[in-house]
């Protein structure tokens, strides 16, 4: 039977990923008209060889965007749904992102992550918090959103798909909302599903972790930033080196702050607020060390 649903789970080894498949499979996929495509390496061994799940196994080390590419190519279904190896989709994940594509050509989902201490320690809440606040479950539901959508909770028509064509695989970060923001300018309405959920795993367990993250982002940022000016970078401290470098402390406790007050769902969550102001700092200084030309 030709599946209409394919979702697509880029892997690097995770030790997580079984988990992924365990909640998916509680929703009924791989099932009647449900492909899982699981792409990249499996190291652990987490991902089952019954062939229930469709493995596509690399032996190179594909970056999330060739693994997605990889995926989409080798999908049967209409409905293209991705998640990533380190994410849990909630119950009625599935469902709803598939009904957001009935009336939109693309849609994202909300992100959740453990908030408990004891399931979690400061370091790697206020990962997730910086990472993710933008996609936070407090946002409201709309059919055509400017805002940010993840592909770690993504779906699109296979239409869209071949409208805007593939992930950029040049980018080493931010290759999603590259992909979003060229649907975007091909016409394409994008649809924020907050009840679609993910759950993001707690990865960083120590500061040095959550900088080297940080730094890692904003390493590549200027790469993006080519491609898309003006997205990341409003503002007259962006206007030059100089001034970034002198507003860069502030930015980042006033950008932490600011995120804070504006989810109601992170009350309780204060005690991540001196990492998330510790990764947008990395995030600042990795983006000055990159910044190439005049002052």
């Amino acid at each position: 039977m030709q599946p209409t649903h394919s979702i697509v789970i880029p892997n690097l080894d995770s030790p997580l990923v079984d988990r992924t498949l365990a909640a998916l499979a509680g929703q009924g996929a791989p099932g009647e008209g449900i492909e899982v495509l699981v792409v990249g390496r499996d190291a652990p061994g987490r991902v089952p060889r019954d062939g229930a799940i469709r493995f596509l196994e690399s032996t190179d080390r594909l970056s999330p965007a060739a693994a997605r590419n990889v995926g989409v190519a080798a999908a049967r279904g209409a409905k293209l749904l991705f998640t990533d190896a380190d994410c849990r989709p909630l119950p009625g994940w599935i469902d709803r992102l598939s009904a957001a594509l009935d009336t939109a050509p693309v849609a994202g989902g909300g992100v959740t992550f453990p908030r408990d201490p004891a399931d979690t320690g400061v370091w790697a809440l206020a990962d997730n918090i910086a990472s993710f606040h933008d996609l936070l479950t407090d946002r409201p539901a709309e059919p055509a959103t400017q805002g940010a959508i993840g592909s770690l909770n993504l779906a699109v028509r296979r239409d869209a798909w071949e409208t805007v064509g593939p992930f950029d695989e040049t980018l080493p970060t931010s290759e999603d909302f590259d992909w979003i923001l060229r649907a975007r300018r091909a016409g394409l309405a994008t649809a924020f599903v907050p009840t679609a959920v993910v759950e993001h795993a707690a990865v960083r367990r120590s500061r040095a972790e959550l900088e080297g993250h940080a730094t890692w982002y904003g390493r590549h940022f200027h790469r993006f930033r080519t491609l898309h000016p003006g997205v990341f970078d409003r503002g007259p401290t962006w206007r030059s080196k100089s001034l970034l470098r002198a507003a860069a402390p502030l930015k980042a406790v006033t950008g932490a702050m600011a995120i804070f007050r504006k989810h109601p769902e992170l009350r309780g969550c204060w005690r991540a607020f001196p990492g998330v102001v510790a990764f947008r700092r990395a995030w600042y200084r990795a983006v000055l060390e990159g910044w190439e030309g005049e002052e």
